[in-house]
């Protein structure tokens, strides 16, 4: 049989085990945040997101306008080279089976995948994605083989050049018929 005085030690030691569990717990708890400095720290972070969103914003809509410029004016080194090249009698006629071809000059039956064949392979055919040649609602002087419109779109931003002396516009608002943008 134990004593009871050594009852009253074990008793004692686990209490005083328990407090400082106790102790340690309510010490861990107080080194968290409280409302207030997560209430701070969301307001701060609020702040630096309305500082730097419309920034990227406009950094990328400045981006995209410029590419959309860029691309009509790569392009535009392919559209040159088909009008040097097709004119009746030309020996790099570029128009598919029209070898020494009569029918056509300048501009006239230019299509993307005449471009990308001949002239530029990075060139996509598929129409819209970004380029477009004669859109519809434009048309052609029909006298004229000099007269085209190329255009190019990227995100909101229209890029057209009309004709081989304009220089490129750039806009959002496309009107075919004039092959113009505002």
């Amino acid at each position: 049989m134990r004593p009871s005085s050594d009852t009253h030690t074990v008793s004692s030691c686990r209490l005083r085990e328990l407090a400082a569990r106790l102790r340690s717990r309510l010490r861990s708890e107080e080194s968290g945040f409280t409302l207030v400095e997560l209430t701070i720290v969301l307001l701060i972070l609020g702040i630096l997101l309305t500082i730097a969103v419309p920034s990227y914003l406009s950094f990328k809509d400045n981006a995209n306008k410029t590419a959309a410029k860029s691309d009509v004016a790569q392009a535009m080194r392919s559209v040159v080279a088909y009008g040097a090249d097709n004119y009746p009698g030309s020996q790099n006629d570029p128009d598919p089976g029209a070898t020494n071809g009569t029918t056509d000059s300048g501009y006239s039956g230019m299509t993307l995948q005449e471009l990308a064949t001949h002239y530029d392979a990075s060139i996509s055919t598929v129409a819209g994605a970004p380029y477009v040649i004669d859109p519809a609602g434009f048309t052609p002087t029909p006298s004229d083989a000099q007269d085209f419109c190329m255009t190019a779109a990227i995100g909101r931003w229209i890029a057209v050049q009309h004709g081989p002396g304009t220089g490129v516009q750039v806009g959002t608002l496309f009107t075919p018929g004039t092959c113009s943008v505002s």
